[in-house]
């Protein structure tokens, strides 16, 4: 039977396995800790968000948020749990579940946002933050993930975003052991990237997704390397 193609082109295979090892292999040059900007094209960016969350908080085991601005929670912890990734070290913060016809009521930890235009309420959201099973705090965290930085714009002024953004990566600082992967697409949002890429100590390129041997093209301190995949994670 073919599947249907929203989940064709979502889905994980060896290759993303691969890619996601040498994503993390990369990243933990740097002590898996720090703003990470993540170079990828637009519509690869749910797959991408998948490999984060395969590689963090199942394969790492780390606990961590995932803010959701672009499609409702219930989108990725669906597409989590046909691929068998783990969500239960992850909490769901959720800006537009409720401006969605998307009412399905999926099992994670998850608290609401009024909306992605209350930007400034998402800062304030991750102090207030408890876990819903186990009471885990703030302090626990150990990698924060928005699904997609680019549609903030969408709702806030470029300013707005400009703010938010150093704001949200600075506010994790003090705490010295989180990782932020920042995704955008360079081709199609170039301000907002470059106002990452000045947030951020690594950019990894992943513009070459599709093609049948992906490589990481990582940038740090100047100097471009190719992270190699391997066979496993």
């Amino acid at each position: 039977m073919r599947r249907p193609r929203a989940l064709k082109s979502t889905g994980m295979n060896e290759r993303d396995t691969a890619q996601t090892a040498a994503i993390l292999r990369s990243i933990r040059e740097n002590g898996l800790a720090g703003a990470v900007l993540i170079d990828a094209p637009f519509t690869q960016f749910v797959r991408v968000n998948l490999m984060m969350l395969k590689g963090l908080s199942q394969d790492s085991r780390l606990p961590g948020v995932f803010v959701s601005v672009d499609r409702p929670h219930q989108y990725i912890v669906h597409l989590l749990s046909m691929h068998q990734i783990r969500a239960e070290n992850l909490v769901f913060i959720d800006a537009i579940s409720r401006f969605s016809a998307d009412s399905k009521v999926a099992e994670a930890n998850v608290g609401f946002l009024d909306g992605p235009f209350h930007i400034d309420r998402l800062t304030s959201a991750f102090s207030e933050m408890k876990w819903a099973n186990d009471g885990t705090a703030l302090k626990d965290v150990r990698f924060a993930l928005i699904d997609n930085l680019s549609a903030l714009l969408t709702y806030n002024s470029f300013s707005a975003v400009e703010s938010f953004l150093a704001t949200f990566v600075r506010g994790f600082e003090p705490q010295g052991n989180v990782l932020i992967p920042l995704i955008i697409d360079s081709e199609r949002s170039r301000p907002l990237y470059e106002v990452a890429k000045s947030l951020c100590a690594k950019e990894i390129g992943l513009r070459d997704l599709g093609a049948s041997a992906p490589q990481a093209a990582v940038r740090s301190s100047g100097a471009w390397t190719a992270a190699r995949p391997t066979r496993g994670v």
